[in-house]
């Protein structure tokens, strides 16, 4: 017995159905780009706070580790192009973009070749690591400074506590207003918290 086989015929898109499609797509990009842009811009604002907050700490800590004091430089006035440097050097020149430039925001860390820069009037520059950051990666960040007028914060030797007994701070802000702030207590204490409540998570007491 014959079989006849029928090949079931294939339909394809209608033009008002690809239509349909489209606009959806459209309103699901429309309300998904905003919300991945609010998400990239804070994001980008906690990790230009964060690497602050870990360099005024790092710097507090290498002052009492080296037995020296030790600073927190910075250019920072409220724009978006910023720079700031931790160093032993006082008042550390931010425009040095090489780690044996006069001045440099530099920290002296072993290479481990058996000698170390500075001891015994040894002058090995490999040791000199280059300690100065920029917003280079976090665009549309800007960062102000308030350390009662000058432009660093140094910290004692001896118990890691602000030189000349007055803390600071540290705020940025993000292209869509978004702030954070780092807090120097007089004591060396660090915090970071949100003075509008506008990056959840961080406290806004006392901020």
């Amino acid at each position: 017995m014959a079989r006849h086989l029928h090949k079931r015929a294939v339909r394809g898109f209608t033009l008002l159905e690809i239509m349909i499609t489209l606009a959806i797509m459209g309103i699901v990009l429309a309300i998904g780009i905003p919300s991945m842009s609010t998400f990239i811009d804070a994001k980008r604002l906690v990790g230009a706070t964060e690497q602050v907050y870990e360099h005024i700490q790092q710097a507090r800590l290498e002052s009492i580790a080296r037995s020296a004091p030790f600073y927190a430089n910075f250019n920072a006035d409220g724009s978006a192009t910023w720079q700031y440097g931790i160093s032993a050097t006082n008042n550390c020149d931010l425009t040095q973009t090489a780690n044996t430039g006069a001045s440099a925001c530099v920290m002296v860390v072993d290479d481990g070749d058996g000698t170390v820069h500075g001891i015994g009037g040894v002058n090995d520059t490999g040791d000199l690591m280059l300690t100065r950051f920029t917003s280079a990666d976090y665009t549309g960040i800007t960062m102000a400074i308030d350390f009662g007028g000058a432009t660093q914060i140094g910290f004692d030797n001896l118990r890691g506590t602000v030189q000349g007994g007055a803390g600071g701070d540290v705020t940025l802000t993000s292209a869509e207003g978004k702030q954070l702030k780092v807090k120097v207590g007089a004591l060396g204490q660090l915090r970071i918290c949100s003075p509008d409540g506008s990056v959840p998570g961080y406290s806004t007491a006392s901020c």
